[in-house]
């Protein structure tokens, strides 16, 4: 490839059902692109299915990284290397990390050894451990309309059955479950939903005192794909009525979609639109909102997340996530200046 590459895009889930379409669809539409993918078994076929169907695209810049999304160890020991890739001129900066691993669970699982449940820590604290960490690794803004970089967080709609506290221990009569013990649907949800949620409005409130402190152009905002069709990351434990629900939807596609386009998908539905908003030009104005966007459509995120409309709620939060992902955030040198410019 002759002409210079001009960024690097990191997805998580690299060679998941949703995370494989989103590399497609930047290497389909930006060809100057490195497309780094994280994964958790670099050698699965998974892996190298996607990397055939990049090669079939065209010459394309793209590597795999192996990335546990669970443990820190794994997260701090990437960023560590993608920073100084950066800073030695190996790779482009990073202008655009996509979120799209998720994990779901309907049964009580053991902790981390970082001590989190592995769906909050997976679904949450791990994107903003990456983010955090990788400041250093995203471009600068150069003052035009598409500078900066960005980060888009994969939303949900279970989002709605969501809190904040959910993963506080702080309720007497919630009590812990032994792993191994079967979830209901609902309780399942709102699992998943507070996974998503806590870390939305923590992503928001990190853009918010990232624009304060006017030190890095980086714009992080949520997008909802909608339903989609394909593998799941569902555990094998899932309820009779999870797994009902999801065939249902799978086999009515074909007519919801003749009432909503955001209904029921192609993975490549949203993959495309997730590809479109990362590298679409930006202008002053629209630099300057939080913006939700379920498939193509914007809305602000202040009206889909109310919470972001509660100041003292949001630095509480930021706070909380701070805490959580310091021992992270300690090994990546230097931890103090960084946590007092994203706090200051």
């Amino acid at each position: 490839m002759s002409k210079p590459l001009r960024g690097t895009a990191i997805i998580t889930g690299g060679n998941g059902s949703l995370g494989s379409e989103v590399a497609i669809a930047i290497a389909k539409a930006e060809p100057f692109v490195h497309l780094l993918l994280l994964a958790r078994d670099i050698r699965s076929d998974s892996v190298k299915a996607l990397l055939e169907r990049i090669r079939l695209v065209g010459p394309r810049s793209v590597e795999v990284a192996k990335v546990d999304l669970a443990s820190f160890n794994s997260i701090v020991s990437f960023t560590q290397n993608t920073v100084e890739r950066v800073r030695t001129k190996e790779i482009p900066p990073v202008m655009l990390l996509v979120n799209a691993a998720a994990v779901a669970s309907y049964v009580a699982d053991p902790v981390t050894q970082d001590g989190y449940d592995p769906v909050y820590q997976i679904n949450c604290i791990a994107p903003f451990l990456l983010t955090v960490s990788l400041l250093e690794a995203f471009r600068a803004g150069d003052g035009t309309p598409d500078g900066g970089a960005r980060v888009i967080n994969v939303g949900c709609s279970a989002m709605s059955s969501g809190s904040l506290d959910y993963f506080d221990d702080t309720d007497p009569d919630k009590g812990l479950k032994a792993p191994g013990t079967p979830l209901s649907a609902k309780e399942g949800n709102a699992r998943f939903g507070s996974s998503k949620l806590i870390m939305s409005a923590a992503m928001y409130a990190l853009r918010r005192s990232l624009v304060l402190t006017g030190n890095i152009s980086l714009n992080i905002y949520t997008l909802d794909p909608g339903g989609m069709t394909g593998a799941s990351h569902l555990t094998a434990d899932v309820p009779l009525s999870v797994r009902m629900a999801h065939q249902t939807r799978s086999s009515l596609r074909p007519f919801l979609r003749v009432f909503s386009k955001s209904a029921i998908n192609k993975t490549s539905v949203p993959a495309k639109v997730i590809a479109k908003v990362a590298f679409q030009r930006e202008t002053v104005e629209l630099w300057g909102r939080e913006r939700y966007y379920i498939l193509d459509s914007e809305y602000e995120a202040g009206s889909v997340i109310p919470t972001l409309r509660d100041p003292p709620q949001m630095d509480a939060l930021l706070k909380k996530m701070l805490r959580q992902v310091e021992i992270g955030v300690k090994g990546m040198g230097s931890p103090d200046s960084r946590i007092s410019r994203v706090t200051r």
